[in-house]
């Protein structure tokens, strides 16, 4: 659900902020090629935090728990955004760190 309004909000808002929303089964490729069993995850361009939640999710489908093999590290330019990334991070119950601002 979370995931859709996003979506939406990306479509409505993104577009006049020169911004992008990758597609969540994008993502969930990425997962998929990377698999991300435990270490750390960093996306340097987070947005609302979906790699993260990808990541988490192939650890899950694994009968594993993300939260103590994942190092979540991400930064996003745009303070809004990387608020979003770290409300999705609470709410799938996961927590990183996510640094704001232009890099």
């Amino acid at each position: 659900m979370f995931e859709y309004f996003l979506y939406r909000f990306a479509q409505i808002e993104g577009k006049s902020k020169r911004e992008w929303f990758t597609l969540p089964f994008i993502v969930q490729l990425l997962a998929e090629i990377v698999e991300p069993l435990q270490g750390r995850v960093y996306d340097p361009a987070c947005g609302s935090g979906g790699t993260f939640i990808a990541s988490a999710r192939f650890i899950s489908a694994r009968n594993l728990d993300p939260r103590f093999r994942l190092s979540i590290h991400g930064a996003e330019r745009i303070n809004d955004t990387g608020r979003l990334a770290r409300m999705n991070l609470a709410i799938h119950g996961l927590s990183g760190e996510i640094l704001h601002g232009a890099l």
